[in-house]
């Protein structure tokens, strides 16, 4: 089959991008014809990337400009499906006339719910139109198939699930390529908790410098290594809170998504620390997938979209109740006194990721439902 993904992303700034190209790779390798196309001017990926400049940076004008590419695009490569973001819907009109006389099938794929802000004025109408109008849509959870169903007040003809995933090919325990030397250095003969990804009020990253501060006279020698692109937030956290806590801190910027496995494989304990918000209840966290395939022991907050994937009883994870003042450094406490332990049953995350996460598996779910619409 002849498949597509639109994403209203900047490629070279939206980073969990590097997962969407892994999907429509696991896609190929099933034997269909798979692009991905979104926004930007220099293709660093390859032959699975489609980039369109978005005139004069206007939304507006790049959803005009979808207007008329989708079709004549689906027409030229005789497209089976298409599977795009909420943001697209509105480019979808003359798709929708010729879709049906072409065999076009339309699916809206829900990644998310809008986070750390209200909805948008047109998320419901934009909603609404796909399920009246589009042939089904992919959910990235239960939660979220029933956040959007529950606004709707009804179902789409058509739906399917598929989770957040993996490559295991590329996140696997072992892997160094190439980290400086003075970062091996560093890192050597130190406890290390790690945390990468966004940083912003409501991602629970007060609560790792909050016990941080609680525990660094305790261990002298731990040390936080974060890879952000906002580690700003972290130094001006500290400030404001008058943490002494330069010696513990290892603030890296964001680096090539296929050397992020060796940056990861420096940790002792990994740390997922989202509060427990709605949207993050009923997410499907990438990170924890990474850290998972990495055969890392991992201190994961008790909310819902984390306990669905790993058991709380696990002896490889330490939970922790993000409401619950002084939890977090406890646990950390606990992790490191009990590290030999945790780490040698570590392996049973990789497991989890090869029996449910892998985008070899999305990709036969995603292929399944197109066919069978």
């Amino acid at each position: 089959m002849n498949i597509i993904f639109i994403r209203d992303v900047i490629i070279s700034k939206t980073y969990h991008v590097n997962c969407e190209i892994q999907l429509v790779k696991a896609l190929n390798r099933l034997g269909n014809k798979t692009k991905l196309i979104g926004i930007g001017d220099k293709n660093t990926f390859g032959e699975e990337l489609i980039l369109l400049k978005c005139p004069f940076d206007k939304r507006k004008y790049l959803l005009l400009k979808l207007l008329f590419f989708l079709p004549i695009y689906c027409i030229n490569k005789k497209i089976d499906a298409v599977i795009l973001d909420q943001h697209i819907i509105p480019a979808t009109i003359f798709l929708l006339f010729i879709k049906r006389i072409f065999k076009i099938k339309v699916i809206l794929d829900v990644r998310s719910i809008p986070v750390e802000m209200d909805l948008p004025w047109d998320y419901k109408i934009s909603c609404q139109f796909a399920r009246k109008f589009f042939d089904g849509v992919s959910y990235i959870t239960p939660g979220t198939q029933f956040f959007i169903e529950d606004m709707l007040k009804s179902k789409f003809k058509k739906s399917t699930l598929f989770p957040s995933s993996v490559n295991p090919a590329i996140f696997y325990n072992g892997i160094t390529n190439n980290i400086p030397l003075e970062l091996k250095e560093r890192t050597k003969k130190t406890i290390n908790i790690f945390y990468h990804g966004s940083i912003s009020p409501n991602r629970g990253i007060n609560l790792i410098l909050d016990a941080l501060n609680q525990i660094k006279n305790k261990f002298s020698n731990i040390l936080f290594i974060s890879i952000s692109d906002n580690n700003e937030f972290i130094t001006e956290y500290c400030k404001k809170k008058k943490y002494n806590l330069s010696d513990n801190l290892l603030l890296i910027d964001i680096v090539p998504h296929e050397k992020l496995p060796s940056y990861i494989n420096l940790a002792d304990l990994c740390i997922v620390p989202l509060p427990k918000i709605y949207w993050w209840e009923i997410s499907s966290p990438l990170k924890l997938m990474e850290y998972l395939a990495m055969e890392k022991t991992i201190i994961l907050s008790d909310i819902k979209a984390h306990l669905d994937i790993v058991p709380r009883d696990s002896d490889f994870v330490k939970y922790f109740n993000p409401d619950k003042t002084d939890d977090l450094s406890q646990k950390i406490v606990d992790a490191i006194s009990n590290l030999g332990l945790l780490k040698s049953n570590a392996w049973k995350g990789r497991e989890i990721i090869k029996q449910k996460y892998t985008w070899d598996i999305q990709a036969k779910t995603i292929e399944d439902f197109v066919r069978k619409i």
